[in-house]
């Protein structure tokens, strides 16, 4: 379908208003929602990143490019796809290597990665580096959200922030 409107990331560079933090709200709400439909039926995207998910002209987020959602969610059957699909600042650690053990929750990563760029207008540092600083026991080198933002519900840039954890365990499920 002909989508009237802008890609997030066209956004995130200026091409349009940018949105205000109920704005955000309400558009993680509904992405949300559509991850949750493509996880209920058993498929993961792994492809979420601010260039798939286009804005309306009404304000309505639609997520497109499926070309990489080939992999099954569940964890009792998993069909690796050849087809890998990685983005710096948005794909989580375990889609840079074959058999890493991607799930929901690597798309929530990456769902949280696009609102971070949203939020703050600049990309999130690549996951691969946050993995280094963690295994040389620096500090990771995103900055969180969370305190240093106003204007959003409480627990909202929290989640955000969790559903970035470079560690898969420690991001929603």
């Amino acid at each position: 379908d002909f989508i009237d409107g802008l890609d997030l990331q066209q956004i995130i560079d200026g091409e349009g208003k940018r949105p205000a933090p109920e704005q955000i709200v309400e558009i993680t709400s509904k992405l949300i929602k559509a991850v949750g439909f493509i996880h209920d039926h058993d498929m993961l995207h792994r492809d979420i990143s601010p260039d798939n998910v286009l804005i309306a002209k009404t304000g309505e987020p639609i997520l497109i490019d499926f070309g990489a959602a080939r992999e099954e969610a569940s964890q009792t059957n998993r069909a690796m796809s050849a087809l890998r699909v990685v983005k710096d600042g948005y794909s989580p650690h375990e889609l840079y290597t074959a058999g890493g053990n991607s799930g929901p929750w690597s798309d929530l990563y990456a769902l949280a990665a696009s609102l971070y760029n949203a939020i703050t207008g600049v990309a999130p540092v690549n996951c691969q580096a946050r993995l280094a600083a963690l295994a040389e026991k620096r500090p990771d080198p995103l900055k969180p959200l969370t305190g240093s933002i106003e204007g959003y519900p409480k627990g909202f840039l929290e989640s955000i922030d969790r559903a970035m954890a470079v560690m898969p365990a420690a991001r929603f499920q």
